[in-house]
């Protein structure tokens, strides 16, 4: 890839996704085989004023080792506090952070024991959960994004690893991320306000559920009396406007969790701790799962519903229009960051508080559930859109509004 492309992607994260301001801090997050990368955002960072950059590496390779070796099983619950120390340090000091999703080590925890590795997680989860609430809050601007690579390319093409996927990826993400358009940071922050006026629009119906209809998709999602619809340019507690997601497509509330209904399909694959699962399908009653599978069975989706009892409802629903790039390109990305911005989706776990009109008041558990959003430790997304589905509005007067026609908005 031509260092040009490479330098105008940088400059695009920085200055829409995060938008770092002069003299602020950066944390980037990335997995060990994006290290290069990491290194051009953060020379990039330095180049438009920042104080310090830090970056931290993880390894999905480390954690197999970690899983498959570990010695005392007690020790999977351990959490060094150094992780959470760092958490407050980004949060009371304003630091912007940047993940660079872990797409080069797609396989590594493949076949991996699922509940040691819950257990792992659910731990890690529990004490990161403060730092969790308020990065999701957008108490600091975050941006995750990511970079092609040998590994990536392969699986999204089905091939084996060679240059000429890779290749191929990095000119399908150009137009997806508009990096051919002279200012890309323009291009996107104008096409970001949009997605937050489909937001505000969406937030006036004052909807009371939505209805989806589709292949094998029944499904009611009922949403609270405070939900607030965003999408695209999201305000930081510092005033400043970024980007949460590159590439971004999507217009996301919190629904209320207590009342879902019916059946649904999954249309594309999803990661669920650390495997990717095809053919998932949900049947939720009184707004939790109560029946579910997927091409590998249950147990993984199993591990998953153990995590704790908000696990097995929703904490979000977002709307995404098929015409987007993303969905035209055809390509499956086995990346979340991708697929959800391809098609509508639902999460399983963790509401989203910004979601609410009165967010300043969801403070605690008792809150969030008292006002509809549910609390968990995770939050997963699963695709159910395609060029297929319809979604419909009904408000409190019983008015139904067609939302979106056979993948595509019509408001």
């Amino acid at each position: 890839m031509e260092d040009n492309t490479l330098k105008k992607y940088c400059e695009l994260i920085i200055n829409a996704g995060v938008n770092l301001y002069e003299d602020q801090c950066l944390s980037i997050s990335s997995g060990i085989k994006n290290a290069s990368h990491a290194y051009m955002l953060a020379e990039k960072a330095y180049e438009n004023g920042a104080k310090y950059v830090d970056i931290s590496f993880h390894s999905n390779t480390l954690t197999r080792h970690r899983i498959n070796n570990t010695v005392n099983s007690s020790n999977f619950g351990y959490f060094p506090n150094y992780h959470i120390n760092r958490g407050f340090e980004l949060i009371s000091n304003d630091w912007a952070h940047v993940k660079i999703d872990n797409l080069e080590e797609l396989d590594d925890l493949k076949g991996i024991d699922s509940e040691k590795l819950g257990l792992m997680l659910r731990n890690e989860q529990e004490n990161m959960k403060a730092i969790s609430k308020s990065v999701s809050s957008s108490r600091i601007s975050w941006c995750v994004t990511a970079f092609p690579g040998p590994v990536w390319a392969a699986k999204v093409y089905g091939t084996s690893m060679n240059g000429k996927s890779e290749e191929n990826l990095w000119n399908s993400l150009i137009k997806i991320l508009r990096l051919d358009k002279p200012d890309p940071v323009k291009e996107w922050m104008t096409f970001a306000e949009k997605l937050k006026s489909r937001g505000e629009e969406l937030t006036k119906m004052k909807l009371e559920k939505l209805i989806f209809e589709g292949e094998e998709t029944n499904l009611e999602i009922y949403l609270n009396e405070n939900s607030v619809w965003k999408g695209g340019v999201i305000t930081a507690a510092n005033g400043r406007k970024f980007i949460p997601n590159l590439p971004t497509e999507e217009v996301f509330t919190t629904p209320d969790f207590r009342k879902t209904k019916g059946k649904v399909k999954v249309t594309k694959p999803v990661k669920v701790l650390e495997n990717l699962l095809n053919d998932i399908w949900f049947e939720f009653k009184n707004g939790k799962v109560v029946d579910y599978g997927s091409d590998a069975g249950k147990k993984i989706l199993d591990q998953y519903f153990s995590i704790d009892e908000g696990s097995s409802y929703l904490g979000e629903v977002a709307l995404v229009d098929s015409s987007s790039e993303i969905f035209r390109s055809g390509l499956v990305f086995n990346s979340i960051l991708y697929d959800e911005n391809a098609a509508c989706h639902i999460a399983l776990g963790r509401g989203i508080t910004s979601c609410f009109s009165n967010s300043e008041q969801l403070l605690n558990q008792n809150e969030m559930n008292k006002n509809g959003c549910n609390y968990s430790l995770v939050h997963t997304d699963f695709m159910i859109g395609s060029d297929s589905i319809n979604v419909t509005g009904k408000d409190k007067s019983g008015n139904k509004i067609e939302i979106i026609k056979s993948g595509k908005f019509v408001i």
